[in-house]
């Protein structure tokens, strides 16, 4: 009886020590990665003392030790399963020994590669490998009859020990930094708890000029400027300042869940909540991606149930017909022609709904912001804000489409490997992908330097290329042909050298990894035969097992490539959020109405507005437009003229004051309303890149072709279109660069005659006009502004002089008003303004070139031997 509870005691603690050899080293393994994971959502960051080389090469050196218990113990496994071959170690030690060394060996390779851990993911994963082992060395000492047991015994014993060790160092240290941290900030606190001397309250970010010092330490955007940014950007600058915009967004957050909610605002653009036909599509698509899943598992085994069946019936003539039909069908639904197909048309939809819902999104948001922003703008950058933000719509369907299920795949593989064989052979799935990824990982981040420095020296080839030959003249002017062409080749010279360090470290990664793959598929293929010759799996599963691998290699292959290109994705929609998230300083008020103007009456009301704090553009300004009066500003340039009708436009809102139009504050009627109110004729005018017909009707797009033409014959523009080859039709390149600066004038004022507004703007309208086209010009304006309140700017004073109104602009406020037969009896400003445009003569011209001694001085380019500038004879 004692016997027998012996035995079945020893049983209990056999099955207990097993349970124990599968759990150890996976929870050790599954807590770091888990506290890694989520260390890095939460944006831990190491403390100041983290990076002490003190610490981190003892726990090297440690770690290093607890990985070699594990080797020898593996080793002694070997040596009992050679001398023995009736006993060789049961399959959870030697996964255990396994696993062990996977798992620390995961710590120690960390602690290598990181020079300022955070350290609680280790410390954590060292309690957790002690909390286990200990049960692990007792048992193991107390079950009988295993072979080199006080070996085994004592190497897991030093391992303890050894785990022991580093957990106590590593509540020491954690310890230590705290109370050090304390007593750094008792020292440097104020004497009043968050405040100043003075008693004044301190706020958060003035708290770290005062000594106070968080907990980690340190900053996200502390970081080097060493960013993997994006290496094929035509802007690397721009990238790393948008890195380090993102970084800092992030840190705000707090965490990564944080960083995304922001991202929220993209999901009514991705979501087809309206359209049924692209839900259906989304659906098909998922749909498909599911038996993909499938199809990638039955049709190797399929091919598998051939071989068995075969390899049965082989001789007589049967033919499994029914096994060769299901591996046809499969094998044609998980080709090209099969769901492929389907899932490529139904994808289709989805791509344009987002492709269409982001563009427009973006764009129309562009349009409705103000003018402050739009003066500042880069309009390269705007466009590539919206092509790069669609990659969002890349993001979303490669992460739902490719990265999802790739993970789904190896998932599968991992657990379909050991229902064909066992668990041996899912651990050499395990080593391969893992050291597969790790091997792309570490390429790809060695190969970052090189490959920005590649498209650097590339980009600066094009660059020297097209500006030599788009400059030929200057070139030939200079006759610096050959300098040229030896730049040239210099570039080439980097262009060569960067290549060949690129693709040397591209192709060294790429070869690593496929040798790495090349070993896993041999040792998978030898284990499978080994387990075939031993009778212990059919042929059918070396069969499906050779046929599968593929189906392996395939998502291994992306993961690397598929972390970077999420991250970049990520780096691109940041540009359009940025984009989303500003906002129109100029909007309408709540339940804003349209304006009704009936008389046009426009009152400025003691305005001011300034550009920049630091300095007023407008002070003071009031007076009143009656209907149907012309009011004309002048003045020296910068004094306000423009910003005036900018901010009747309504381009910008006043700083103090009020303007009216009929009683209605500008600022509360609709901006659509106001703005369709005007006729504007700016100093620039600026057109598409469409025919003249277009442009003109872009004022009225209901205007018919005659009313057009009746508009430019009033411009005076109207016997000049006709000359042209294509008349009306013809473009007029971007901007309206194909015309001239009086054509083009003459076009904007057609355009504005045609919109037929209840309000004219003119900004130097005829600026550009020669004297006998502008005597036309003026008879097509009395017609513009016949019963309308103009507001006109003008610097060729002849133009505005039978104004009923002059206003006399000076340093943002106005010095004179009134008609110009008024202005030049008060004999001030005004008057000053006409002498200056009626004074210049011949005598201005002799002065510019006369050319004195001390100019011949600063033009003698002979620094060698100078000569003495002898005096001019001006007899």
């Amino acid at each position: 009886m004692a016997t027998l509870h012996t035995l079945a005691s020893n049983a209990g603690m056999l099955k207990a020590l097993q349970s124990l050899h599968y759990i150890s080293p996976i929870a050790v393994a599954v807590y770091f990665l888990a506290a890694k994971t989520l260390a890095a959502c939460l944006l831990h960051q190491p403390s100041k003392q983290a990076g002490k080389a003190s610490r981190r090469l003892s726990g090297i050196a440690l770690l290093f030790a607890i990985v070699a218990t594990c080797v020898a113990q593996g080793i002694v496994y070997a040596i009992q399963g050679a001398r023995d071959t009736g006993h060789w170690p049961s399959e959870d030690s030697i996964i255990y020994v396994l696993l062990s060394i996977f798992a620390y060996g995961s710590l120690f390779l960390g602690l290598i590669e990181n020079k300022t851990p955070i350290w609680h993911p280790y410390l954590g994963a060292w309690l957790i490998g002690f909390a286990f082992e200990v049960p692990c060395v007792v048992l193991e000492a107390l079950v009988a009859g295993r072979h080199f047991a006080a070996l085994c015994t004592a190497l897991q014993a030093a391992r303890a020990m050894l785990l022991l060790v580093l957990c106590v160092s590593g509540f020491y240290f954690a310890l230590h930094d705290r109370r050090i941290s304390h007593k750094k900030s008792d020292e440097t606190a104020p004497l009043l708890a968050n405040g100043d001397t003075n008693g004044h309250a301190i706020e958060p970010a003035q708290q770290s000029q005062y000594g106070t010092a968080d907990g980690d330490g340190s900053n996200i955007d502390d970081e080097g400027d060493d960013t993997d940014v994006d290496s094929d950007s035509e802007e690397p600058e721009r990238d790393k300042e948008l890195k380090a915009t993102q970084r800092k967004r992030l840190k705000e957050s707090g965490s990564w869940l944080n960083y995304l909610k922001d991202f929220k605002i993209f999901i009514p653009m991705l979501w087809p909540s309206r359209n049924r036909f692209v839900q259906a599509c989304l659906g098909t698509v998922g749909f498909v991606l599911f038996a993909e899943r499938f199809l990638n598992v039955l049709v190797p085994r399929q091919l598998g149930i051939i071989t068995n069946k075969l390899t049965e019936t082989a001789g007589t003539g049967i033919v499994p017909w029914h096994a060769v039909g299901l591996w046809m069908l499969f094998s044609w639904l998980s080709s090209q022609a099969g769901l492929s197909l389907i899932k490529s048309l139904a994808q289709l939809p989805v791509q344009q709904f987002a492709f269409k819902s982001i563009g427009t999104t973006a764009f129309r948001h562009i349009m409705s912001l103000s003018m402050d922003f739009h003066n500042d703008k880069n309009s390269g950058e705007l466009i590539r804000a919206i092509e790069q933000g669609q990659n969002l719509q890349g993001l979303l369907e490669f992460m739902c489409f490719e990265v999802g299920p790739m993970f789904l795949d190896l998932i599968i593989a991992f657990v379909y490997v050991y229902t064909l064989f066992d668990i041996y052979m899912t651990l050499i799935l395990l080593v391969v992908g893992l050291a597969y990824i790790w091997i792309g990982a570490k390429t790809t981040s060695w190969s970052v330097k090189q490959r920005r420095r590649f498209n650097t020296a590339w980009r600066n080839e094009s660059k020297v290329q097209n500006e030599a030959i788009n400059n030929w003249q200057t070139v030939s002017h200079f006759n610096r042909g050959e300098y040229e062409c030896d730049k040239y080749a210099r570039t080439i010279d980097e262009f060569n050298g960067a290549e060949w360090d690129y693709y040397l470290a591209y192709y060294t990664g790429g070869s690593a990894q496929s040798f790495v793959m090349l070993i896993g598929r041999l040792a998978a293929t030898s284990l499978a035969v080994y387990r075939v010759a031993q009778g212990r799996v059919p042929v059918g599963n070396f069969v499906t097992l050779t046929a599968y691998w593929r189906s392996v290699e395939g998502p291994l292959a992306q993961v690397s490539w598929s972390i970077r290109r999420v991250s970049q994705m990520l780096t691109d929609s940041e540009r359009l959020l940025q984009l989303m998230m500003t906002k129109a300083t100029i909007n309408d008020q709540p339940n804003a109405p349209d304006i009704i103007i009936k008389a046009g009456e426009v009152v400025f009301d003691q305005i001011e507005y300034a550009y920049d704090k630091r300095r007023t553009t407008l002070k003071d300004i009031s007076f009143t437009a009656k209907p149907g009066q012309t009011v004309a500003l002048v003045g020296e340039t910068g004094g306000g003229k423009s910003t005036m009708l900018k901010l009747l436009y309504r381009y910008y809102d006043v700083s103090k004051g009020c303007i009216s139009i009929d009683g209605q504050d500008i600022r509360n009627v609709t901006l659509d309303s106001l703005r369709d109110s005007f006729g504007m004729v700016p100093q620039d005018p600026s057109l598409f890149n469409v025919s003249i017909m277009d442009n003109i009707k872009y004022a009225r797009l209901d205007a018919t072709d005659d009313q057009v033409k009746e508009a430019c014959r009033a411009a005076a523009i109207h016997d000049k279109i006709e000359t042209f080859p294509d008349k009306y039709k013809s473009t007029v390149g971007e901007r309206g660069v194909k015309l001239s600066g009086g054509e083009l004038q003459r076009v904007s004022i057609a355009r504005a005659i045609l919109k037929q507004p209840k309000i004219v703007l003119l900004d130097e309208a005829t600026s550009m006009i020669d004297a006998e086209t502008e005597a036309l010009i003026q008879e097509a304006f009395k017609r513009l502004t016949a019963s309308r309140t103009t507001f006109m700017i003008a610097h060729r004073l002849s133009t505005i002089q039978h104004a009923d109104l002059i206003l006399v602009i000076n340093d943002g406020q106005i010095v004179e008003r009134g008609t110009h037969e008024e202005l030049f009896r008060q004999n001030g400003k005004y008057v000053a303004l006409w002498s200056k445009q009626l004074s210049k003569d011949v005598k201005d011209i002799g002065g510019a070139l006369h050319v004195e001694e001390g100019d011949e001085a600063l033009i003698d380019v002979n620094v060698d031997e100078p000569q003495k500038p002898q005096a001019r004879d001006d007899s």
